[in-house]
């Protein structure tokens, strides 16, 4: 029946039509970045690079700093990063350690694989709801989401 095809196509389209908005709708996973915006302090500092961008001293006083992560900016300490991308991508834990941090990851706690998150000037890595790992100067901290202050 050649009206047979034609009407086969036009349920098909309907179908898309109804299907598309209601896909749109749906929430994507922390591609709004919700899970990453916030105040966080460094909880403990975890490992470093083979070469980083200062004294481990100085890096062992970062702990218990503020991190800033908001939609146009990543604050830590007295720095600031602006318009930070906060592009998404899941690696394979260790060798985008070895590779990129020419660090091991045994010391992270993180899962495997890891959702990275590029804000420009750093890294930040998901290890759980409320907890992090963020890249600065060639070390790397664990960080816990702090609540939000009250208005």
């Amino acid at each position: 029946m050649p009206g047979a095809s034609w009407m086969s196509s036009c349920r098909r389209a309907a179908g898309l039509c109804v299907l598309a908005p209601l896909l749109c709708a749906l929430p994507v996973a922390a591609t709004d970045n919700a899970d990453i915006y916030g105040r966080w302090s460094l909880t403990r500092l975890l490992d470093s690079a083979d070469i980083a961008a200062m004294p481990e001293r100085e890096a062992r006083a970062l702990v218990g700093t503020q991190v800033v992560i908001a939609p146009d900016r990543f604050v830590i300490d007295s720095r600031t990063c602006r318009h930070p991308s906060y592009e998404r991508s899941v690696d394979d834990l260790p060798r985008s350690f070895r590779e990129q941090g020419h660090v091991s990851s045994a010391n992270m706690g993180l899962p495997d694989p890891v959702t990275a998150i590029d804000a420009r000037c750093t890294h930040i890595y998901l290890k759980e709801p409320g907890r992090i790992v963020v890249q600065w100067d060639g070390y790397y901290y664990d960080a816990e989401k702090l609540k939000p202050i009250e208005k």
